[in-house]
């Protein structure tokens, strides 16, 4: 069921991070609410993986409107600090033919806005694709 005001949707992701650290896969390194309304506010943070990537997030959401997320970033990097991925909906130029679209290391494409939780659990697949060693800490350019 959607959340019907900020604190309530603030509740919602802040399980989704809690979920993610009570399962071993991540911390959560930083996180802010700023409620600017009952139906509006700003989240951010940063959630560090078990092989040292990161998940920087944040969200600016009213949810009295069908699609909450008025601006969204969800940014995947190695330990490197190399990008893996990017979900947002910021404004390019040249224009892309919708707002919704996935930044990665091959260039920009057109994709459907992942929730939070489906970042996270992209990101996981690929902490398990590419476990850290010594010797490697991102995964292969293909």
């Amino acid at each position: 069921m959607p959340a019907t005001n900020f604190p309530e949707y603030a509740r919602g992701i802040q399980d989704v991070l809690n979920a993610t650290v009570v399962a071993g896969d991540a911390v959560v390194v930083s996180i802010q609410i700023d409620q600017r309304s009952a139906l509006r506010g700003f989240i951010a943070g940063l959630l560090q993986f078990t092989d040292a990537s990161e998940l920087h997030f944040r969200e600016f959401v009213d949810i009295s409107l069908p699609e909450p997320r008025l601006m969204y970033a969800y940014h995947y990097q190695d330990a490197t600090q190399e990008l893996i991925f990017r979900y947002d909906n910021a404004a390019h130029r040249p224009s892309l033919p919708q707002a919704e679209h996935m930044h990665t290391r091959a260039g920009v494409h057109i994709s459907p806005a992942p929730t939070l939780a489906q970042a996270i659990d992209e990101a996981l697949e690929a902490v398990r694709r590419w476990p850290a060693t010594s010797d490697e800490v991102s995964p292969p350019n293909n």
